[in-house]
């Protein structure tokens, strides 16, 4: 169903539609109640009764407002439990104080399911708008997937399409960021929000050179050999020699980290440079995420930090090494 077609509240299949202008305003999944988890017990069965056994490794899931509980398999301790109130307002808070999209003249599209269990919002931004096709504007877009009940997994698209569906397709247009995240312990939030919005942003500011670094393929060869020698390279101290004859060592522990980011991000807008960029600003925007086990962090301050990356990933952008890559053939 298209966004002009819901007016306030309404009754959708298997849930509630509700279309209003205001980023912070999550009334609709706040009334649908937040989810907790709760302990299990199984029933352990004498010669003479039965006796309750509670179960460590597993809980089962309640929603606090109806006391009901979620008819779902049991969740383990690695489950990441995300309300959809508390996603949302991060989505807005991210959009109103990290962001430079224009937030104010937005339609916000959210929906639930199953009395809650599963939730979207689409954030259609009024004042960006990209022609995809000869005078056919299409307007830009934010769209996030969650489940309280492992029934999906969390997904959050950006760019300029009409409609989109869930296994990564995109009609009427183009998306310039995508990615899909299990809720396990891993799940960063944040992180992947912060990364659709930054994304979308460049998207409408740099449409031309956007759509270049899209269509120029690249292997993970290629850009792992750009990286030891721009962002991973080690002049003196720490490091490891990629090949016996190079001059330089390699940050291997970031090189591995950005080549895993680069994978990711290629899966579903493919092995261009436009994942290249991507995947250089996710490390420039989250200072703190993990790889195997390793913190990719700094102990300065998360703002200085992200200030000098930024400042790097810029400087990369201009580099001969970067030039080299989008005329690869």
């Amino acid at each position: 169903m298209q966004v002009e077609n819901y007016t306030n509240y309404e009754n959708i299949p298997k849930g509630i539609g509700y279309k209003h202008s205001n980023i912070h305003d999550v009334d609709l999944f706040k009334e649908m109640g937040s989810v907790k988890r709760v302990p299990l017990f199984a029933e352990v069965w004498t010669k003479n009764s039965g006796l309750l056994e509670k179960l460590e490794s597993y809980k089962g899931l309640i929603n606090t407002k109806s006391n009901e509980i979620l008819d779902c398999r049991p969740i383990s301790k690695t489950y990441h439990l995300v309300n959809h109130d508390e996603l949302f307002l991060k989505q807005a808070d991210i959009l109103r104080n990290n962001s430079d999209l224009p937030s104010n003249n937005v339609t916000v599209l959210d929906r639930v399911y199953e009395n809650g269990r599963r939730a979207s919002r689409s954030i259609h931004f009024n004042d960006l708008k990209m022609d995809v096709g000869k005078n056919d504007p299409v307007t830009c877009r934010l769209d996030v997937f969650n489940s309280v009940d492992m029934s999906w997994a969390f997904q959050v698209f950006s760019g300029a399409y009409r409609d989109l569906c869930r296994n990564t397709q995109v009609f009427g247009g183009e998306k310039a960021y995508q990615q899909k995240h299990l809720h396990t312990s891993k799940l960063d939030t944040t992180a992947l929000l912060n990364n659709a919005q930054t994304s979308l942003r460049a998207w409408n500011d740099n449409r031309d050179k956007m759509m270049q670094w899209k269509n120029k393929s690249i292997s993970d060869t290629k850009f792992a050999r750009f990286l030891s020698d721009t962002l991973c390279k080690v002049e003196h101290g720490r490091g490891i020699k990629l090949v016996a004859e190079q001059e330089h060592k390699v940050n291997q522990k970031l090189l591995n980290f950005l080549t895993h980011v680069f994978q990711k991000e290629s899966v579903d807008c493919g092995s261009n440079l436009w994942s290249g960029y991507n995947a250089l600003t996710y490390w420039s925007t989250h200072t703190d995420v993990e790889h195997e086990g390793r913190t990719m962090g700094s102990s300065e301050a998360k703002h200085t930090v992200q200030v000098k990356r930024q400042q790097k990933v810029r400087e990369l952008l201009q580099s001969s090494q970067w030039q080299d890559l989008e005329c690869v053939a």
